[in-house]
């Protein structure tokens, strides 16, 4: 019997937990090969991007990466969820799991996003096979 919060919830199980890990890794496979392609569209666009300072702080707040945000935001809440610091409940990270479905699945409520994505996609065979990749987690996990 897994252990329950005082609120009732179930405690994250072990299982739950390796699945949220391996699913972090996945989404980071996919957000760097996504972030490199937005850096070699934006060096086309901008000139080089001079040293790896000037690399982060575009990656953090110039326009043209904010959409990959979303993903880098949801694989610190997936970390944050598999963190044995901070106990989760299995209800919390089943709807963290549905949000990155959904995220994946083209599903999410920003168009904009979405449209950036599946852009990248058709720009990048390698981007697409990593997309499959963390598709294939919810196949393999259901």
């Amino acid at each position: 019997m897994e252990p329950k919060f005082e609120n009732g919830h179930d405690a994250l199980t072990d299982r739950t937990r390796r699945n949220m890990k391996d699913l972090s890794k996945s989404l980071l496979r996919l957000h760097k090969t996504l972030l490199e392609d937005a850096k070699i569209e934006y060096e086309t666009k901008n000139g080089a991007i001079t040293n790896p300072n000037h690399y982060l702080q575009l990656v953090l707040n110039d326009v043209h990466f904010a959409w990959l945000r979303k993903i880098s935001s949801l694989v610190a809440l997936i970390d944050e969820t598999a963190s044995v610091r901070r106990p989760a409940s299995e209800p919390e990270a089943k709807a963290l799991l549905h949000e990155v479905r959904g995220l994946l699945n083209f599903e999410d409520a920003d168009e904009n996003f979405n449209d950036k994505f599946q852009a990248a996609l058709q720009k990048s065979s390698d981007a697409v096979i990593v997309h499959n990749d963390a598709l294939g987690f919810f196949t393999e996990n259901r």
